[in-house]
């Protein structure tokens, strides 16, 4: 037996396929509820979306990502050693089969509102498994963490970045626990757009103990025309109706953070529109700027972070949520921190 198993490892080696040997096969079930059978640890890997790509680089480290999607690539100076040739589609709706048959991984990962339907049937010819991971869904944190440790063989760093969710997490509803809702509006990159029940940024917002203005939409009912959960087009008459405590605008979707003249000038901006200086935030110096690409970080936990501070302050006086968004970044991602993506004038 011991002969054999030396002479399966030498011809696997001379295959190519030495990276195998020690796999094991197993049967996960991932976010959508299918069984998919996979030799573990995985070591190469394409993903879709930039949630799932920064999970698996936090977990697994970049040596793994072998693919990803041409509207992740493209993130200014975050993805150092990885150019073009990584590129396996558009994005998670957009991708290219060719290339990623070419890229050779072991696994294919794409969340739940990406194409994976069309890829696993596609792929399935090839021996290329895919897996439905949404690392978006706020909800649903842990779980994937835990399934990315599993897949790559990297339980304890699955741990550690777990640990540091909950700490956090736990923090703000403790802090949080009993009191008196104030209420926010969240404006995304585009004017007059916000998010609503479904999204996981109302679920931030919930998290980080806000009242949401507009979670009182059904998105369901809503014409497809004002567009979706994530970024809905709303009457600008609303807002001055509901008179919200906050203002947060998001700008930026770049890792390199809008510049300071940038992020006062969009305070500025929003304090000119009509009627503004009627509302509870603006009279109260209460207006926040926050790039995208920092609110989503750790499964939307830093952005939870820095709203909780900015709707009760005196709840987080001794927390400095830079520090979180620089470890996220530097420890967890293996980049330099690139300065504060947030602006309260």
């Amino acid at each position: 037996m011991k002969h054999l198993f030396h002479s399966v490892l030498i011809i696997l080696f001379s295959f190519g396929l030495g990276h195998a040997v020690f796999a094991i096969q197993h049967t996960i079930i991932d976010d959508v509820k299918r069984e998919v059978m996979i030799n573990i640890p995985v070591k190469r890997v394409v993903t879709f979306n930039k949630y799932n790509t920064e999970f698996f680089r936090a977990v697994g480290g970049q040596s793994i990502l072998v693919g990803m999607a041409q509207d992740t690539n493209k993130l200014t100076n975050y993805w150092p050693g990885l150019g073009k040739n990584v590129i396996a589609g558009q994005n998670q709706r957009e991708p290219n089969y060719e290339k990623i048959v070419a890229l050779k991984p072991d696994l294919v990962v794409f969340p739940r509102n990406g194409a994976w339907e069309k890829a696993a049937e596609k792929l399935k010819q090839f021996g290329i498994p895919v897996v439905v991971i949404t690392g978006w869904d706020v909800l649903k944190h842990t779980n994937n963490i835990d399934l990315i440790g599993k897949l790559t063989g990297k339980s304890d760093r699955a741990s550690q970045l777990n640990a540091l969710h909950k700490k956090y997490t736990d923090m703000i509803a403790d802090r949080l626990n009993g009191v008196q809702k104030r209420t926010i509006y969240l404006e995304k990159t585009v004017n007059y757009t916000t998010s609503v029940p479904g999204s996981g940024w109302h679920d931030m917002l919930v998290q980080a103990g806000a009242k949401n203005i507009f979670d009182d939409i059904d998105i369901a009912k809503q014409p497809k025309s004002k567009g979706n959960k994530h970024q809905l087009s709303i009457d600008p008459e609303s807002i001055l109706r509901r008179n919200p405590d906050i203002i947060i605008k998001q700008i930026g979707s770049d890792f390199v953070p809008p510049s300071h003249e940038k992020m006062a000038k969009a305070i500025q901006d929003l304090k000119k529109r009509p009627a503004w200086s009627e509302l509870n935030a603006v009279k109260q110096e209460r207006v926040y700027i926050m790039s995208y690409f920092i609110a989503g970080g750790i499964s939307k936990l830093i952005g939870k972070l820095y709203i909780a501070k900015w709707l009760y302050p005196e709840k987080f006086q001794d927390v400095n949520p830079d520090q979180l968004a620089k470890e996220w970044i530097e420890t967890f991602q293996g980049v330099k921190y690139p300065g504060s993506h947030t602006y309260s004038g």
